[in-house]
């Protein structure tokens, strides 16, 4: 039985928290479909009939690490959740390369006050040569920092970067996408999925696990 199999089979509710930016927060690109974090909550709470589990979801669209970690106790602490699942990344990289250490910093704080609860590690999804300018070059390696930095910690780690490369290779990233970084409908299942995995929480019999993904 792994860590995230055995926590889900305790009777005691577990609140679960998304903070990040506009992403994680699912706005204005899925046109009423939904984000990640709700298919996650209905695999969750319907199918796994966890359903005194509370999921949470803080983010806000342009946000950094900066604005995490300046609203730390609004948008997590004050929730005292078991697990808290951060995204960013995009937003960081109008610092560009000047930023990366300094959005080491920040990333590590934020990691030292959420404290007890399980930290979950997300590196930022793929991007289209339509994102904005500072997001191309300047994302790979802010990518790299949250990679390492969960490695250093023993954060359970989110590559949704690594499966959104090999869409890319394979000709199919292009039907995820909305515009320049942020995904639709089909980019947020894939993320969905990418979370599950990572939580030892896929299942082939899950509807949801079952979304189609071009």
């Amino acid at each position: 039985m792994t860590f995230w199999t055995e926590m889900l089979s305790r009777e005691t509710p577990i609140t679960w928290l998304f903070t990040g930016d506009s992403v994680t927060a699912g706005v204005r690109h899925l046109h009423g479909h939904r984000d990640y974090t709700q298919l996650f909550a209905e695999r969750i709470r319907w199918e796994l009939r966890r359903d005194r589990d509370v999921i949470v979801n803080t983010a806000v669209g342009g946000s950094t690490i900066d604005d995490v970690a300046g609203d730390l106790e609004h948008r997590v602490l004050r929730f005292r959740p078991d697990v808290v699942v951060v995204g960013v990344g995009f937003n960081d990289t109008r610092n560009e390369a000047a930023g990366v250490e300094p959005f080491r910093a920040r990333y590590q704080e934020v990691v030292d006050r959420c404290g007890e609860p399980v930290f979950v590690a997300q590196t930022p999804n793929g991007s289209m040569p339509t994102a904005s300018a500072h997001v191309l070059p300047h994302l790979p390696a802010y990518t790299t920092v949250i990679r390492e930095i969960a490695a250093e910690r023993g954060l359970t780690l989110v590559d949704h970067a690594a499966v959104w490369r090999e869409a890319a290779e394979r000709g199919i990233m292009e039907a995820w996408i909305s515009q320049g970084c942020h995904p639709n409908l089909y980019g947020h299942r894939a993320m969905a999925h990418t979370l599950l995995r990572s939580l030892d929480l896929f299942a082939d019999d899950s509807v949801v696990c079952r979304l189609a993904v071009p």
